[in-house]
């Protein structure tokens, strides 16, 4: 968690124990009014609907677990409107004076505050939008289910007869999306099949209990199908909870590992690595993408990715926590940019070097890559300077692709030279694509003579190379405000030209699009009361 997370999570904790002790001030003045000397206060749990043990107010003390509470005969709900907060119990008949009705509706007031701060806390830092998918045989159910999930959760529910309105809005990865449709049979999911297929969005199904329908939600990956016999809000906001952290993927096919590798420090496959991990996130809204901060020297893509200057977590924490679970990674040094783009914060220290290039880091790190592959359709790893280590030789074998970043410098093209020698021995040639980084700076030199220096025998064939212009204009102001050219200069050259790139290796450009045809369908035994 970074600082401004730290605060915004700090401030609202804060809040939620200012008003509990609010709520306890006002019982204890209830107490001292009524002469009912003792009172306990019981929290509805809206998952098991029932009332759980709070606390015991025994005149001005506060007693934390008192046996004692099950004796009272007596209770006063404290509710607003169909949400119930919980109740207090007493053990004597109290006279119900006016001053006592305005503490006890001071009291809701406090705790329909409490209410809607851990609704706050339980979407913390992740907006939510839940889209009710329905027609109009289902809208009855659908606009109660809307109710009664806007009571439970902190979120944006809509209930809509037609998914394609909403693909904008799933496609911008800004927010954590759910998706339940409400249905009879397997009609209405059939009609979305297609959309369903490449959506990498979370979908629960309510309907019957029958065996077509769950076959149907099977094929296309749906976890959740939940019959109506077993249906309550409170299971439904329980499946939406339980994905807060999860990262679904349905398109495991082509995935692919990307290293991005520099001839020397400050060639920019740090910044190359970073655009162009935001771009293929942009462009594919429906993969996951991860960005591996793997420099050997102190790391800066944090202060791009996350603006956070002193990460509290690395990924010498992570890679050494052991296990990939999206939601305990978080806490360790995995980044959540968007809903489909995440990283890992790199070293911030030299001396941590050593730790990375260690024989037991480098094994859990090739675990912790493989298994995140699992859950990622790109992993691209920006290993700075390009060297044969072990580190980098152990990434070089396991990726698909290398991409090796130099200058049209004599200096630069010479390294390059010994490095690709390296490649070749180590039968990695046919992974490398070079990129010519800077293209028409000053004191180049030029495309024959990197041919001749690069080309060892006229046997060999032509070495071919991507070019990436001088845009210092871009990089040079993106650099000074630590932003990503992708995101704030989407039409300069030096994003064009990372675009054709990925263009042209097919990392983007692919998208499905469907118009829907309407179809008639039944929802008649969930229309009730």
């Amino acid at each position: 968690m970074d600082y401004k997370n730290y605060q915004v999570y700090s401030d609202v904790q804060g809040a939620l124990d200012i008003r509990r002790e609010n709520v306890i001030e006002i019982l204890q003045l209830f107490v001292l009014i009524s002469n009912i000397q003792k009172l306990t206060f019981m929290k509805y749990d809206f998952k098991y609907n029932n009332f759980v043990y709070g606390f015991t107010i025994d005149g001005y003390n506060v007693i934390e677990d008192d046996i004692n509470f099950i004796n009272n005969k007596y209770s006063i709900v404290l509710k607003d409107g169909d949400i119930i907060f919980g109740k207090i119990t007493f053990n004597r008949r109290i006279w119900y004076r006016q001053v006592l009705r305005e503490l006890l509706k001071k009291s809701r007031i406090a705790l329909r505050k409490i209410f809607e701060i851990e609704k706050d806390l339980l979407s913390q830092n992740t907006p939510l939008n839940i889209f009710i998918i329905t027609d109009k045989n289902t809208i009855k159910f659908a606009n109660k289910l809307q109710t009664n999930l806007d009571i439970l959760l902190n979120a944006d529910i809509a209930v809509i007869h037609d998914i394609t309105k909403v693909t904008d809005k799933l496609n911008q990865k800004n927010s954590k999306n759910i998706i339940i449709y409400t249905v009879q049979n397997n009609e209405l999911i059939k009609d979305d099949e297609e959309l369903l297929r490449t959506f990498n969005e979370f979908v629960v199904v309510i309907g019957p209990n029958d065996h077509n329908l769950s076959l149907t939600c099977g094929k296309l990956n749906i976890e959740n199908y939940v019959s109506i016999d077993e249906f309550s809000p409170e299971h439904i906001k329980n499946i939406i909870l339980d994905t807060k952290h999860k990262l679904i993927n349905k398109n495991k096919h082509d995935n692919k590992i990307i290293a991005v590798t520099g001839v020397s420090g400050g060639i920019g496959a740090t910044t190359v690595s970073m655009n162009a991990a935001d771009l293929i996130a942009r462009n594919n809204p429906n993969k996951n993408v991860l960005y591996v901060d793997l420099s050997t020297t102190k790391a800066i893509s944090n202060l791009f990715l996350s603006q956070n200057p002193v990460p509290n977590y690395t990924i010498i924490d992570l890679v050494n926590f052991g296990d990939f679970d999206i939601k305990k990674n978080l806490e360790m040094g995995l980044i959540k940019i968007r809903e489909n783009f995440y990283s890992i914060n790199g070293i911030q220290k030299h001396i941590d070097k050593d730790l990375i290039e260690k024989d037991n880091f480098i094994e859990k790190l090739l675990d912790y890559l493989l298994k995140a592959s699992d859950s990622f359709n790109y992993i691209v790893i920006d290993t700075g300077e390009a060297d044969a280590s072990s580190l980098k030789s152990t990434i070089f074998d396991l990726v698909n692709e290398i991409w090796i970043l130099t200058e049209m410098t004599l200096p630069h093209v010479s390294k390059l030279k010994t490095f690709y020698s390296l490649m070749k021995r180590a039968g990695l040639k046919d992974k490398v694509t070079f990129i010519v980084n800077r293209v028409n700076s000053l004191n180049e030199i030029s495309a024959s003579d990197f041919d001749s220096i690069m080309n060892t025998s006229a046997k060999e064939e032509k070495l071919m190379y991507l070019k990436i212009p001088n845009d210092y204009t871009t990089l040079g102001r993106c650099w000074n405000y630590c932003e990503l050219a992708s995101q704030v200069s989407k039409d300069s050259q030096f994003v064009k030209t990372i675009s054709d790139i990925l263009l042209e290796k097919e990392y983007i450009g692919h998208t499905v699009k469907k118009t829907k045809q309407p179809k008639k369908s039944m929802f008649s035994f969930l229309n009730k009361d």
